[in-house]
């Protein structure tokens, strides 16, 4: 009889973050809760990387998975992309607040290429699957639009009512200082 493998708890920023697209990297997710990691801003670069920041905050999911999974799924994006992930130690927080402490894999170097529209698109679309803030899948989806672009497109997104955007993200604590995120995100 196999002796199971022990699960790590990760905090996937990119597509991943989102079970089914895990499946199609041969993985498989176990426990699954959207999450957020302070200190960190996301780039797309033209795949997602982290970029150390004390005035941003980065959302995803902490995932449960074994060592295999973490091999074949940085293994594939290595050999797909060329790029080398290496793990680091974080602290992330649920959406409900409990802090996790988790690895979370981030390349010490990417080339600059701009992101390819449809995969900004396909991450945005992972964030609201995940039922993280639509501030944040607006976010993602300005990445690929020069500063002006961005800027009417954050002006031109509707106002949302505070108690409604609590219920979407389901946790008033984390979500309260969405505003104030926007605002830092609109001001780079």
């Amino acid at each position: 009889m196999a002796t199971p493998q022990p699960l790590v708890w990760v905090f996937f920023y990119g597509t991943i973050m989102n079970p089914a697209v895990m499946k199609d990297y041969g993985a498989t997710a176990n426990q699954v809760s959207p999450a957020k990691l302070a200190g960190f801003d996301i780039a797309i670069r033209p795949r997602p990387n982290l970029l150390r920041s004390e005035r941003a905050s980065v959302f995803g999911s902490l995932i449960t998975v074994t060592h295999a999974d973490l091999t074949t799924i940085y293994s594939g994006l290595e050999k797909n992309f060329g790029l080398k992930y290496l793990p680091e130690a974080v602290l992330a927080s649920t959406l409900d607040g409990a802090l996790r402490p988790a690895l979370c894999y981030i390349a010490p170097s990417m080339a600059d290429a701009a992101p390819d529209p449809a995969f900004l698109r396909q991450l945005a679309q992972c964030v609201r699957t995940m039922g993280l803030p639509e501030w944040y899948a607006a976010h993602v989806e300005s990445l690929g639009l020069d500063s002006a672009q961005a800027g009417r497109r954050l002006r031109r997104s509707p106002a949302r009512d505070p108690a409604s955007a609590r219920m979407e993200c389901r946790v008033s604590p984390q979500c309260a200082g969405r505003s104030k995120s926007l605002d830092n995100t609109a001001s780079r």
